[in-house]
């Protein structure tokens, strides 16, 4: 199957990012119905995760 998406050059491979902050890249998915409060576990999360000193993105 044929990547869709390619990885362009980048100044600062994932590696490198990692490194620097000491924290590994993870990726988290919410599926389910409209209004199931995807996004307030989310959020829940996201205040979680900073609190304990992550460096997150939502």
């Amino acid at each position: 199957m044929e990547n869709i998406h390619p990885i362009f050059d980048r100044l600062l491979t994932r590696k490198d990012k990692e490194s620097f902050l000491s924290q590994k890249a993870k990726t988290i998915w919410f599926t389910g119905l409209s209004g199931s409060g995807k996004s307030t576990i989310a959020q829940g999360l996201e205040k979680l995760l900073f609190d304990k000193g992550f460096l997150i993105h939502v």
